[in-house]
């Protein structure tokens, strides 16, 4: 049986990085709300949280978990460069009930874009 770097027999690696595919598929699942969110690209998530904003204010955890959106800071970066008008506030968020908050962003919508 072929060994890797680390003297693991390959099929026992292979196994592993099977089973992490599946928690990270049952993550996306768990994650990503029922609502059809298939688009992916920068732009789609970019027009995710302009929604989003338009409603009011968006933490990050929110933007991750609920708008699907991988890296909410950078799409923020992303808008402020195109034009629109979006303030970090900072706030302290549970990611669950029970769970000590996390220091995490607020973003608001202050102006869009012209």
């Amino acid at each position: 049986m072929k060994e890797n770097l680390k003297g693991k027999p390959e099929a026992e690696l292979q196994l592993r990085q099977g089973d992490y595919q599946n928690v990270m598929s049952m993550t996306a699942r768990i994650v990503a709300p029922a609502t059809d969110l298939v688009d992916h690209s920068a732009e789609a998530q970019a027009a995710r949280l302009v929604a989003a904003l338009r409603t009011g204010p968006v933490s990050t955890i929110t933007a991750a978990k609920d708008l699907d959106i991988v890296h909410p800071p950078s799409t923020v970066r992303r808008l402020r460069r195109d034009g629109w008008g979006i303030v970090t506030e900072w706030t302290y968020i549970p990611t669950e009930p029970g769970r000590k908050p996390h220091r995490v962003g607020l973003y608001v919508l202050i102006a869009e874009a012209a």
